[in-house]
Protein backbone atom coordinates (compact mmCIF):
# COMPACT_ATOMS: atom_id res chain seq x y z
CA UNK A 1 0.00 0.00 0.00
CA UNK A 2 1.37 3.40 -0.97
CA UNK A 3 1.17 6.26 1.50
CA UNK A 4 0.14 9.70 0.23
CA UNK A 5 2.38 12.74 0.32
CA UNK A 6 1.56 14.95 3.32
CA UNK A 7 3.18 18.30 4.10
CA UNK A 8 2.05 21.65 5.48
CA UNK A 9 2.22 23.37 2.07
CA UNK A 10 0.14 20.70 0.32
CA UNK A 11 -2.41 20.63 3.13
CA UNK A 12 -2.79 24.43 3.03
CA UNK A 13 -3.19 24.37 -0.75
CA UNK A 14 -5.83 21.64 -0.46
CA UNK A 15 -7.79 23.70 2.10
CA UNK A 16 -7.57 26.80 -0.12
CA UNK A 17 -8.80 24.89 -3.18
CA UNK A 18 -11.67 23.43 -1.18
CA UNK A 19 -12.74 26.90 0.03
CA UNK A 20 -12.51 28.26 -3.53
CA UNK A 21 -14.60 25.38 -4.87
CA UNK A 22 -17.21 25.93 -2.15
CA UNK A 23 -17.41 29.67 -2.99
CA UNK A 24 -17.74 28.93 -6.71
CA UNK A 25 -20.60 26.52 -6.05
CA UNK A 26 -22.36 29.11 -3.86
CA UNK A 27 -22.09 31.73 -6.62
CA UNK A 28 -23.42 29.28 -9.19
CA UNK A 29 -26.38 28.33 -7.00
CA UNK A 30 -27.18 31.98 -6.32
CA UNK A 31 -27.32 32.72 -10.07
CA UNK A 32 -29.76 29.91 -10.91
CA UNK A 33 -32.95 31.83 -9.92
CA UNK A 34 -31.91 34.81 -12.05
CA UNK A 35 -31.26 32.54 -15.03
CA UNK A 36 -34.61 30.78 -14.59
CA UNK A 37 -36.56 34.05 -14.39
CA UNK A 38 -34.70 35.42 -17.41
CA UNK A 39 -35.42 32.30 -19.45
CA UNK A 40 -39.10 32.19 -18.49
CA UNK A 41 -39.42 35.94 -19.07
CA UNK A 42 -38.01 35.63 -22.58
CA UNK A 43 -40.37 32.73 -23.30
CA UNK A 44 -43.33 34.83 -22.14
CA UNK A 45 -44.23 32.57 -19.22
CA UNK A 46 -43.79 35.27 -16.56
Amino acid sequence: MEQGHVCAHCEAKKQEEQAHEEFSMAVLLSLIPMLVFTLFGQMGLI
